[in-house]
């Protein structure tokens, strides 16, 4: 009885030593398998997650340029009259700046744009990013008898 019960604590040791090589590379096998399918999924989420900030960021860096045109005012801006573009970089990602200012005419209830001199200027700014498919355009009309801050 006594060798019986050595038999099956011998037996019990032998049994509770662990996984075999063959059963851990099966498990790394289906644990790679199954990783791999969620990557891409999970990728792409961050991605998505990300175009609001980029979309939300190029509304502010194209109402701070409105602002600023606003606040130099018609006299100053009739000065600048034409195209300028230049690169803003937020968050280490690069947003392209483009301002345009024409002369615009009021007619029938509408703008168009003039070559003209006019009592009215259209200040518009367009932002766009490589990520994001939409450019965003912001505008905005600058009347000669409307507050105009002194020139320094």
């Amino acid at each position: 009885m006594k060798i019986k019960l050595c038999k099956n604590q011998i037996w019990n040791l032998k049994s509770e030593r662990g996984f075999t090589l063959m059963e851990l590379i099966m498990i790394v096998t289906v644990t790679g398998i199954l990783s791999s399918t969620l990557v891409i999924p999970f990728t792409s989420g961050i991605k998505q997650g990300t175009r609001p900030e980029i979309y939300s960021t190029a509304t502010y860096l194209a109402q701070k340029k409105i602002e600023e045109i606003r606040s130099q005012g018609y006299t100053y801006t009739s000065g600048i009259i034409g195209t300028s573009t230049g690169n803003v970089t937020k968050k280490g990602r690069v947003y392209t700046e483009q301002v345009v200012t024409e002369y615009a005419s009021h007619a029938t209830g509408s703008f168009s744009t003039s070559g003209t001199s006019t009592e009215y200027i259209r200040a518009t700014v367009t932002v766009s990013n490589t990520v994001i498919p939409d450019d965003i355009v912001i505008w905005t009309i600058l009347a000669k008898d409307f507050y105009d801050p002194d020139p320094v």
